[in-house]
C-alpha cells in the first residue's frame, strides 16, 4: 500500500470515517474505449447479417453476423470517428462472445 492510501486508511479510521478510491486504469472495459458505461440491461440487433467484429472499424476483422433480434449486452463506447459498442452476445451463435458492433445496428 502506498504511503498516501495508508495515511488516508489510519486517517478515516481514526476519525470513523470511509476511504474512496477512484477506479485504476485495469477497470476501464476495453482499452479501445472511450466511454466506459456498463449496462446491465441487453440490447437487439436490429438488422439482419450485422458485422460483429474484433475492433471498432469497418476494417477490423468480421467475427461473424449476427441475426436481427441477437441479444447483446453493452460495456462501453468507442466515439470517434463513428460510434461503435463493445459488449458480449448474450443469445445465438456468437452467444459469450465479446466484440464490436456499430451503435446504429442496435436497439432496445
Amino acid at each position: 500500500m502506498g504511503k498516501g492510501i495508508a495515511t488516508a486508511v489510519a486517517t478515516a479510521a481514526l476519525f470513523g470515517g470511509a476511504v474512496v478510491t477512484a477506479p485504476t486504469a485495469s477497470a476501464v472495459t476495453h482499452p479501445k474505449c472511450n466511454l466506459d458505461e456498463p449496462d446491465a440491461n441487453y440490447y437487439k440487433i436490429r438488422g439482419s447479417g450485422v458485422n460483429f467484429r474484433t475492433g471498432p472499424s469497418t476494417k477490423s476483422k468480421s467475427l461473424g453476423q449476427l441475426s436481427k433480434g441477437t441479444k447483446f449486452t453493452y460495456y462501453c463506447t468507442k466515439t470517434y470517428p463513428e460510434v461503435w459498442w463493445y459488449g458480449k452476445v448474450t443469445s445465438g451463435s456468437h452467444k459469450g462472445q465479446k466484440g464490436w458492433v456499430r451503435s446504429d445496428y442496435v436497439t432496445y
